[in-house]
């Protein structure tokens, strides 16, 4: 089992076995703020702080008997709690004890006016109107970028969770993903098309994929150093970008309309990728008078 799983597992276990999503959720994103541990990310969602990993964890935990977890408003229910193989590190469950001595008698409405107050950017996706004070709205408006520069952007997933990845691209105001794989396929979580693209849709963010402008994977093998990339670039900016020109204008078309856009793919460093080649070339089409920035 992943040990951040055996983390939710004595958490449910120490709030008695059963609380509401809302709560949980709450509790456990304070866990990781001010009870200074760090196995989930959140994102600012539709009540507020929200992890997808951790959703996506209780649903492979109830589907394997140890929580009942059903989308829609029922609780979460611990159902099984083995003491030897679910057991956590000593100072993990000295977090989880402090977290709930601090916290044990707020209701759901308490963490939220909670969490809104304190981290008001996990509120700026909320549908809670009633919990947005003037004064949380206005220290909303004073964390995104409100800047009328328009950026073309380029993000690589490597090392991100699908929260921080996220958060990355909100905090800028992007407002359209542009997949630049030829197989929007991943290992990691959350980073293959359809959970991707949900996540992005669910965030405000239109997803879109252009695999026409792929790199084919049996020319991604035997890389090795920064020479044998660049080779592999200048070999991708001669003979694919050059055919890709419709697509190219359009990506640029775009731009103009939404101002903050982002390519995607998978290295952290542009260097390593062919979206960085992309972004250049657009640079020189055409009515480009814009800003380019790699995350």
């Amino acid at each position: 089992m992943l040990y951040r799983r055996k983390i939710i597992l004595n958490l449910l276990r120490v709030l008695g076995g059963n609380v509401d999503k809302v709560s949980f959720m709450k509790l456990l994103f304070l866990l990781n703020t001010e009870g200074g541990l760090s196995y989930y990310d959140f994102v600012p969602y539709k009540q507020g702080c929200f992890s997808f990993t951790a959703y996506s964890d209780l649903n492979c935990m109830g589907n394997d008997g140890l929580v009942s977890f059903k989308s829609g408003p029922h609780n979460i229910i611990l159902l099984k709690f083995d003491e030897n193989n679910h057991k956590i590190k000593s100072k993990d469950n000295a977090a989880i004890s402090f977290l709930l001595s601090r916290f044990r008698s707020y209701s759901k409405e308490d963490l939220i006016r909670y969490t809104y107050n304190t981290f008001p950017f996990y509120a700026s996706k909320s549908i809670l109107k009633d919990f947005l004070t003037p004064s949380i709205k206005n220290n909303i408006s004073k964390i995104f970028d409100s800047n009328n520069r328009t950026v073309l952007y380029t993000i690589g997933y490597e090392g991100k969770s699908v929260e921080s990845y996220f958060n990355a691209l909100l905090l800028k105001n992007i407002k359209v993903l542009i997949d630049v794989r030829k197989n929007p396929i991943s290992m990691k979580y959350g980073f293959s098309k359809p959970v991707l693209s949900t996540y992005a849709n669910d965030l405000g963010i239109l997803y879109m994929h252009f695999p026409e402008l792929g790199v084919e994977s049996d020319k991604r093998k035997n890389l090795s150093d920064i020479k044998s990339y660049n080779n592999l670039f200048d070999d991708y900016e001669k003979t694919v970008l050059p055919v890709r020109k419709e697509i190219l204008n359009k990506i640029l078309h775009i731009l103009k309309i939404n101002k903050k856009i982002a390519l995607t793919c998978f290295e952290a460093d542009s260097n390593f990728c062919h979206r960085k080649r992309i972004a250049q070339h657009i640079a020189t089409l055409p009515g480009w008078d814009f800003t380019m920035e790699h995350l």
